[in-house]
This record gives C-alpha cells, sequence and structure tokens, in this order.
C-alpha cells in the first residue's frame, strides 16, 4: 500500500473513487445521497487498501512462481504464448479485492447482502504493468491453493491465444486439425490420437507444434510368433512377414518354413509361424567286449592256467544323418559303420597227472606164463589227453598215460586187467561216448611213444 501510494500518489485514490462514484450499486451513485462523506470515505479507504492487498499478493506469488513450460517448449518471445483464462483479469482481480474489502471492514455498506458485485470493481490501477499471463497465473494459484495439486498444474498450463493448422498423416491415412496447444503430443492428444509404446511419431511428440506441420503417426501392431513352437508377442511397424522375422532377430535357415510367407503383409493379430527344420549328422560309438577261450595242454600239471593271448575290446562306429522339426528328431538313417573286431583272451589250462603206483602193479607182467581165462576180440583204436579234449582226467581220476584202457563198462566193467598183444598190459579206467560194446581205446601219455597202429586184436582178460 505504502510502495502503491508513493509511486502514484493521489491518482491512485482519485481514480478508485471516482470509479465506484461512476458505478451504481452497492457502492455507486445511487447510495450517495444516503451515505455520509465520511462513512463512504472510511469505505473507500478500506476497498483501496484491499486492492492493494490484492496487487501485492498477486505480484508476489507471480514472482515466486517458476512459470516453465509444462510438456512443450515455448519462445519467451512469442506473444502468441498467453494463460488460457475461462474467466478475464478484471473478473478475477475484482473477485480477490471484494473478498479482500470483506475480510478487513468486517462491515457492510448500507443495504448489502453480505457479498460484493465483482462487476462492482474496476481493474486496479497499474495492473497493466505485469504481463496479464502471470497475473492470471498466480490470482489462479492464490485461489486454488497449494502447489503440488493437479489443479494448480491445469492453471500455470500455457497455451496459444490463436490455433495453428496441422496435419495428421496416420497409418497413410491424411487429416488436417487445428490446436492451441503447445507440443506435437498435446495437439495429438487434443484431436483423440493415441499414441502408445513402439509407435513411431515425427516430429518427436515433445516438439514445438509450428503452423502448417505435417505430423506421420504410424501404429504399432501386435503379432504372434511361434518359432520353434515357442511363442512370442511382438509390436511392430513393419511392413511384412519378413520384418517382424528381422525385427525378433530369427535366423532362418534354407530347409525352414515360415507361414504366411515372407512377403504377406503385416495386419494386426496375425499368427506367425516358423518351422525349424534342421539336417545334421550324429555318431555313435558302441564297445565290443573280448571273450575267454580256454585250451588243454597235457603237459601242463593239472589245474595250472596260463594266459596265452591277452584280450582287447572291440568297437563299432555308426554315423548317422539326422532330421530334426523344431527340435524334435523324426527322421534318422544310417549312412556309414565301421566295426573293430575284439581280440579274445587265450587261458592254457594243464591237464597232467602223475601215474598212480596201483595202476602200474595192474599192468605188472603176471608171473610165469601168460594164462587167458576168457579173450574179447575188439577193435582197438589210441588216444591221448589232448586227442581226447577233455580236461586230462579219465572217468575214474586219473591222468591219461601208456596202461590206460578207455572201455564199454557195459562189456567190461572198470578195473577189470587186461593184456594186449602189440601194447602191452593196462587196466579199464577210463570210458568214452564213441566206445560201443566191441570196441577199447589205448591211452597214451605225453611222452610215450605211440606205437599201436589201430586194428582188430584178440585181448586176454585177465
Amino acid at each position: 500500500m505504502l510502495l502503491a501510494r508513493a509511486k502514484y500518489g493521489p491518482k491512485l485514490e482519485e481514480v478508485l473513487l471516482r470509479t465506484n462514484a461512476a458505478r451504481p450499486g452497492k457502492f455507486g451513485a445511487q447510495e450517495a445521497g444516503r451515505t455520509p462523506p465520511s462513512a463512504r470515505n472510511s469505505s473507500n479507504s478500506h476497498l483501496h487498501l484491499a486492492l492493494a492487498v490484492a496487487i501485492a499478493a498477486s505480484v508476489a506469488i507471480a514472482m515466486a512462481i517458476p512459470i516453465a513450460r509444462t510438456q512443450a517448449t515455448q519462445r519467451a518471445s512469442s506473444p502468441a504464448a498467453i494463460s488460457r483464462t475461462d474467466d478475464g483479469l478484471s473478473e478475477g482481480l475484482r473477485m480477490q479485492a471484494a473478498e479482500a474489502a470483506v475480510a478487513l471492514t468486517g462491515a457492510q455498506p448500507p443495504g448489502s447482502s453480505g457479498e460484493l458485485s465483482a462487476a462492482s470493481i474496476e481493474p486496479p490501477f497499474g495492473s497493466g504493468l505485469f504481463p496479464e499471463t502471470l497475473l492470471a497465473a498466480a490470482a489462479r494459484l492464490a485461489a486454488i491453493g497449494g502447489f503440488p495439486s493437479p489443479r494448480t498444474k491445469a492453471a500455470l498450463e500455457m497455451a496459444r491465444q490463436n490455433p495453428v493448422h496441422f496435419t495428421v498423416h496416420e497409418d497413410g491415412f491424411s487429416t488436417t486439425h487445428s490446436s492451441t496447444q503447445l507440443t506435437v503430443g498435446q495437439a495429438l492428444a487434443g484431436q483423440g490420437v493415441r499414441v502408445g509404446e513402439g509407435d513411431f511419431v515425427s516430429p518427436a511428440s515433445d516438439s514445438e507444434l509450428a503452423a502448417g506441420a505435417h505430423i506421420y503417426v504410424h501404429h504399432a501392431v501386435g503379432v504372434r510368433l511361434f518359432v520353434g513352437g515357442i511363442e512370442q508377442r511382438i509390436n511392430t511397424r513393419g511392413q511384412s512377414v519378413e520384418d517382424v522375422l528381422v525385427q525378433a532377430g530369427v535366423g532362418l535357415q534354407p530347409t525352414d518354413r515360415v507361414t504366411p510367407r515372407p512377403k504377406r503383409e503385416i495386419r494386426s493379430g496375425m499368427t506367425i509361424w516358423v518351422t525349424t527344420v534342421r539336417d545334421g549328422t550324429e555318431v555313435v560309438e558302441e564297445s565290443i567286449g573280448y571273450a575267454s577261450v580256454a585250451q588243454y595242454d597235457a603237459e601242463l600239471a593239472r589245474g595250472q592256467r596260463i594266459i596265452s593271448q591277452g584280450g582287447a575290446n572291440g568297437s563299432v562306429r555308426r554315423e548317422y544323418r539326422v532330421r530334426q522339426v523344431n527340435g524334435r528328431e523324426t527322421r534318422r538313417e544310417l549312412v556309414n559303420e565301421t566295426v573293430v573286431p575284439p581280440v579274445d583272451e587265450v587261458v592254457t589250462i594243464g591237464t597232467y597227472v602223475k601215474p598212480a603206483t596201483v595202476v602200474a602193479a595192474a599192468v605188472a607182467a603176471p608171473a610165469g606164463d601168460l594164462s587167458c581165462p576168457r579173450t574179447l576180440h575188439l577193435y582197438a583204436t589210441w588216444y591221448t589227453a589232448a586227442s581226447a579234449g577233455g580236461g586230462g582226467t579219465t572217468a575214474t581220476g586219473t591222468g591219461v598215460y601208456k596202461g590206460i584202457v578207455a572201455v564199454d563198462p557195459r562189456v567190461i566193467p572198470l578195473g577189470t586187467r587186461m593184456y594186449v598183444p602189440g601194447y602191452g598190459y593196462g587196466v579199464a579206467a577210463d570210458t568214452g561216448g564213441g566206445l560201443g560194446g566191441n570196441q577199447i581205446d589205448l591211452g597214451y601219455g605225453p611222452d610215450d611213444v605211440k606205437d599201436w597202429r589201430t586194428r582188430w586184436v584178440d585181448i586176454c582178460i585177465l
């Protein structure tokens, strides 16, 4: 108040008094005849004080508010950038002044209903010294309160005073619009053009909206992509199926199948199938175990074992051509097989048994002249432990040597002593599966002289 009076002097009071005297209403000429000059001067003084306080509060608030561009780029030198006001600056200031006057005076002019009309107050002297945008924003902020509220943000939003025209090219369709917004994004939102994630906008949404601008909007479409049976959901701005595959980083092989075909145009909700077909080679190797083979030696002591030849495993190598579709094997073809046979182990087992003393006595020559209680005409062959292929042990547990005779027990009982001309004395101590009732087999040891010639002979049963 002091600053206002010091700067403008009596002019401020004169203008305010002239304004109130000229306006009919609660403080105008209609009440001049009924209100004493002293009361009118007192009321005007309070009103002046209220107006001055309102101006000072508006200026202080306006200077404290960092008026920044909200989601737009504003040039400070552009006269088109002003505050959008639904009411006028004068209306707002009148209402503020009226409320301040009522609060300060506490008394109402005669005939008032307790409220001051906004139309009864003129714009205060000196209001033109401040930008209307600044004062309007300060007045709105003072009316609605706290800084961080959404209403505060809306009160401070900047817009153009005059709309500008621009053209939107949306997915190939062109339309012309006009807007008082400052940015491309705000202008598109105001026209109902939604820009989602993955959409292309040029110029960018936060760019300044210029008069006559051409804005290009290309919306991304959602597609389902199955690669090898695995699903992906992709938002794409591609024009063809091939573009989607490139975006997803799918590398195709010549054998792969794509449905629809790669040059097919993309449409929203499309499903793309990539069937992966892979041909490869698989090698399988298996081991073949070796066997142990036994051979008998009548010159080795019975039960003695010697490894004559070490064994070695063999192997088989098979090469297959394999086809997999979507990671699953659908075909297997053998193209090559290599076999390395195993080497068998050879174990030599001894069968030699030292002759028993009882047998030597049995085949000893009888004392005196040979008398034959009974003779048999038989076919006589000879054998050794090695030629018999057995373990070198007879049916009675002895070894095979000269004097051991293999017989058919049904004809000649085991233990029977005999004399064979041209061979000597022997004892029936062995049997053989190939021996018939009229055949015997004469045994020889490994060091004996095999002097028998197979033939029919008459033997003497002792």
